[in-house]
């Protein structure tokens, strides 16, 4: 996903924006805060947001992978952090670097950029580092606000993949060094500052569910179907949600969502699922994974429907929207 030859449509239009190709960076800019400032442009009139990329998606995923962490929300997927990080479509900034690297950056603009990633491409538009200043935040205890750290002591984390120097990631910190412009407004004495800078290697390979996330009465058989590129979003078993916890109990359906079904059973077991993997990938992913299976479009969503030893069940592909990825539900009715 990273082949130059998939190079995403929006940073290719960013660069004939700033009117610099791929081949033609800045070769005499030095390496200092100044020059860096120099070089970066903020683009005006981008296409859409980074975030809603899907190569550039897909090349957070494949450095970060599903792994959950407290960088700018408490316990969330730490790709979804970068994500919200790259938001803003009116921030986007584009930083031709003398070797021929190049940052593409922007904010979430909810937080006036104290929040904001980085995305570090080399010669060859191979992203080689994401950036992230972030106030390690903790999650929420109910009503309460996150806790994060305040502005004068931003962290600014670097993911690298493995076996990658920690230097490569050099143009990130002076990115970070550099204040956004609402925050550029505040006194001296409260400005964000990047007080510390922590590095870590990606865990493309960890799955975002794990073995007790699977509700009870869930077939063995249909547990190939729950990809590990994936994140646990709820489950249930007997008619009663178990998952999200503030849920917990509930019934499976509402009443009028009973009414509707017109006594069709409730499944004896499902589990939803969401990737940022794209729904034409996903689709191909489970037409393998579910030979035999009849497929169909319906109302936005792709349904697989088939049988296993012993009952039937039916796989559900809905995509949310593009930045909040495809929901995947497994549903599993028992013979009679």
């Amino acid at each position: 996903m990273n082949s130059p030859a998939k190079t995403t449509v929006l940073i290719l239009a960013l660069s004939a924006a700033l009117s610099a190709p791929l081949s033609a960076v800045a070769q005499d800019v030095p390496f200092d805060d100044a020059a860096f400032v120099a070089a970066t442009k903020t683009v005006e009139s981008a296409p859409g947001r980074l975030s809603e990329e899907q190569m550039l998606r897909a090349d957070v995923i494949k450095m970060v992978g599903y792994a959950r962490g407290n960088y700018t929300a408490g316990g969330t997927l730490i790709a979804r952090q970068v994500l919200d990080s790259l938001r803003s479509q009116f921030d986007i900034t584009h930083t031709a670097l003398p070797d021929g690297r190049m940052v593409l950056a922007s904010i979430n603009p909810e937080t006036r950029g104290a929040q904001r990633a980085a995305v570090l491409f080399d010669a060859q538009r191979k992203v080689q580092a994401l950036g992230l200043v972030n106030g390690h935040c903790q999650p929420a205890v109910g009503d309460a606000a996150p806790v994060c750290l305040p502005d004068t002591k931003a962290v600014l984390t670097v993911f690298l993949p493995a076996g990658v120097q920690q230097s490569v990631a050099a143009p990130l910190l002076v990115w970070a060094r550099q204040l956004p412009s609402p925050l550029d407004l505040a006194e001296p004495e409260e400005r964000q500052k990047i007080a510390t800078v922590e590095y870590f290697v990606g865990e493309p390979g960890k799955p975002g569910w794990q073995v007790r996330d699977v509700p009870p009465r869930f077939p063995a058989i249909l547990k190939p179907l729950l990809l590990p590129e994936s994140e646990f979003n709820g489950s249930s078993s007997g008619g009663k949600i178990i998952a999200p916890a503030g849920l917990a109990g509930m019934p499976v359906r509402t009443a009028s969502e009973a009414a509707a079904a017109g006594g069709a059973p409730v499944p004896d077991a499902d589990m939803t699922l969401r990737s940022y993997a794209t729904l034409a990938f996903l689709v191909a992913t489970y037409t393998e994974l579910t030979k035999g299976a009849q497929m169909e479009e319906q109302g936005g969503k792709v349904i697989f429907s088939g049988n296993y030893t012993g009952g039937r069940y039916k796989l559900t592909l809905r995509e949310q929207g593009k930045e909040d990825g495809v929901f995947i539900n497994i549903a599993s009715w028992r013979g009679k």
